[in-house]
């Protein structure tokens, strides 16, 4: 009996024991499994909201340097703050941003939202204004530097809680503006009136001048983890009754469904890591892959003897297909051809899609031999190819620039750099063909100097040295004393020296950026006149400024020269600009209003280089103008060469007949003034009449 009620007692103990051992291996369990979920899914949220941040930031810099580029470069659109309101406007980077981040956002399927947030989004009366946003934006605000000479450092800014009903992981990166342009474009947004009131009803300092790589803006994300807990508790409930049934039943079902709970998980972030390296609408990989391989394969060069190739792809006719069907024609487009591409490449080889019409493809094991028979036939399969929309047949072209991956390759900056150069090189020459990077290419190396001073002229225009000159053009006959002057240009170098127009202007016209020199000389100049600079102008004396086609084929050009007219308050009468024959003018009537609109204030035009180019006199038949300049190179030898004075004689005889004044240019000697007197040409201009001479007042 009493055996009997020890060994009951003993199994009670047992049972009780064992009990409390499972209930304690199930409570272990059900704590130790939910962390480590909450743990991965917190890790793992967390990696997909830096690949967001990233790739928006990415994205928003590739439309900023590149795309907005390409549009001002091919005078098919401008940016602008207020684009909804503006035909051929697009928006500034920033509201890019905005809108790229709404439409990703929303096309995620909820797994993701990101928004771009600044430190106004956080004012009282903001939407964005919350605790995490305000707390993290002051952790971002300690690690900003007052004067920062290079990119800073930014540590992101996280955080698991409840978030608009849901459990969210928060997150909020840095995106400062690394571009000057853009923190120049930001400066001068501050200094309007109505955003000062802004800024003071949201309690915000005015006047700060930000600085480059300073914090402007931020990304932030906020992926919900909620459901994926939720199911995750779940399942680890159902794992806590198989732990209680059998210990080995349990431990088994444990690792069964934490690994089912950890594969859906992943699951979820392999999605997320898709679509934040891939292309949405071709579905190629996207820049941020294709860089990321090739820093692969250049990592892979310096360790082996191996050698890859990469190219860089534009379509030559996209505009016409977009402009002709719309953007669902042009995406149509986009996708059929990587089809195309992608059927003639490797499976070891990627083609990317790096943005708008543009391509890019990593050959490995292919030397630049190899590399470059496969861009030519991917170039004549491109040509080849018919792009049929709505009954309408469209020819494709695609140029393709072709640099090689080898031990010298130093970054992929660079690399690419080197095939964009080649790309464009290959459009200069005609479009649809193929151009191999070398370092010693001449043409290549001229367009990368070209390149360089792209950002020496916007620099040399921000620090104010640009500098003009004047020179003189007097009456050839001695008893008229009317004196006019030609404004020139020159730059001033980095270190002090005096830069002359022909190593900086080719550049700027290449590039567009022909527009900003012609209006900072016309400032200068007008400032001069107003200024009283001038002094030997007399009563029919004035002032010639050149004008570079780009700038009269811009729409808003007209205003602005208008805008700088009233602020000096200069008498038009004193103004004359020159119109160079061989410009390139893009739009005739632009060119045509702007000269109506200015010879309407008495403003007068001269037609510069006359003779040099065919479209002479076709210029001179359709622009009213009131002088014609004769160009130097007929002028030089006009003593010693027959056949340059008969050329002169014929065109002075002609301007005459249609009432022009002439200009003789390059008048470097008595002789040469003399004969120029005798064959009746109206003014002189040279260095035997005056050597240009720096304009020392009259600075904006």
């Amino acid at each position: 009996m009493l055996q009997s009620e020890s060994n009951f007692n003993l199994t009670k103990k047992i049972v009780l024991l064992t009990a409390i051992l499972f209930l304690f291996v199930g409570i272990t369990a059900y704590f130790v499994i939910l962390k480590s979920e909450h743990s991965i899914i917190e890790n793992q949220s967390l990696s997909v909201a830096e690949i967001v941040a990233r790739q928006a930031s990415a994205a928003r810099s590739v439309y900023s340097k590149n795309i907005l580029k390409k549009v001002k470069k091919d005078q098919i659109g401008f940016s602008d703050r207020d684009y909804h309101n503006k035909t051929g406007a697009l928006p500034i980077p920033a509201q890019f941003l905005k809108s790229m981040a709404k439409k990703a956002s929303e096309s995620s399927e909820g797994l993701y939202k990101y928004r771009a947030v600044s430190k106004w989004n956080l004012a009282n009366n903001q939407d964005l204004n919350n605790d995490f946003l305000i707390e993290a934006w002051a952790e971002l605000e300690k690690q900003d530097k007052e004067n920062p000479n290079a990119p800073i450092d930014w540590k992101p800014i996280h955080k698991v809680q409840e978030f608009e009903g849901t459990q969210s992981l928060l997150y909020l990166r840095a995106d400062p503006a690394s571009d000057m342009s853009c923190v120049n474009c930001h400066n001068n947004y501050e200094k309007q009136t109505s955003i000062h009131d802004r800024r003071e009803q949201q309690n915000i300092a005015i006047g700060k001048i930000w600085k480059q790589h300073q914090l402007l803006g931020a990304i932030f994300v906020q992926i919900p983890v909620e459901t994926m807990q939720a199911i995750a508790s779940k399942n680890s409930k159902l794992t806590i009754l198989w732990i209680f049934s059998s210990l080995a039943i349990g431990l088994s079902g444990l690792a069964y469904f934490f690994s089912k709970d950890l594969i859906n998980a992943r699951g979820v972030t392999k999605l997320m890591f898709w679509q934040a390296k891939h292309d949405t609408l071709t579905q190629l990989p996207n820049r941020i892959s294709f860089e990321e391989k090739t820093q692969k394969l250049i990592d892979d060069v310096k360790n082996t003897d191996d050698m890859h190739a990469m190219f860089f792809l534009d379509l030559d006719q996209f505009k016409v297909v977009n402009d002709t069907c719309g953007h669902a024609g042009g995406d149509e487009l986009l996708c059929k051809i990587s089809i195309v591409l992608q059927n003639e490449l490797r499976e070891t080889d990627m083609l990317a899609r790096l943005g708008g019409d543009e391509f890019g493809v990593l050959l490995n094991n292919c030397n630049i031999d190899e590399a470059k028979i496969t861009a030519q036939k991917l170039c004549q399969i491109t040509k080849n190819y018919q792009f049929v929309r709505k009954n309408q047949s469209f020819d494709i072209g695609v140029s393709i620039g072709v640099v090689a991956i080898s031990k010298d390759t130093l970054s992929v900056d660079e690399l690419m750099k080197s095939a964009d150069l080649a790309c464009y090189a290959a459009k200069d020459a005609g479009r649809n063909r193929v151009k191999v990077y070398h370092e010693n290419d001449e043409a290549l190396n001229l367009r990368k100097g070209e390149m360089t001073w792209v950002s020496g002229i916007l620099k040399a225009l921000k620090e104010n040295r640009l500098v003009i000159y004047s020179q003189k053009i007097s009456t050839v006959e001695e008893n008229h004393n009317y004196t006019h002057h030609e404004i020139l240009v020159r730059l001033i170098g980095e270190n002090g020296e005096i830069v002359s127009p022909n190593e900086f202007i080719p550049a700027a016209e290449r590039f567009n950026l022909m527009p900003k020199l012609d209006l900072a000389i016309i400032d200068r100049a007008l400032s001069a006149l107003s200024n009283h600079y001038f002094t030997d102008l007399g009563e029919h004396g004035f002032i010639s400024i050149n004008l570079s086609g780009q700038s009269l084929s811009e729409p808003d050009f007209l205003l602005k020269v208008k805008h700088l007219m009233m602020k000096y308050k200069v008498n038009p009468s004193q103004l004359c600009f020159e119109i160079t024959e061989s410009s390139a003018i893009a739009n005739q009537d632009l060119v045509k209003l702007f000269m109506k609109e200015m010879k309407r204030l008495n403003i007068k035009f001269a037609l510069d280089d006359f003779g040099t180019g065919l479209s002479s006199l076709t210029y001179l038949k359709q622009f009213p103008v009131d002088y014609l300049k004769i160009d130097g190179s007929f002028i030089k030898d006009i003593v010693t060469d027959p056949v340059d004075r008969t050329l002169v004689k014929a065109i002075n005889d002609m301007a005459h007949t249609m009432g022009l004044k002439t200009v003789a240019e390059y008048v470097e000697s008595k002789e040469i003034l003399t004969m120029l007197n005798v064959m009746n040409i109206d003014y002189a201009q040279g260095y035997f009449i005056q050597k240009p001479t720096e304009v020392k007042s009259g600075d904006s």
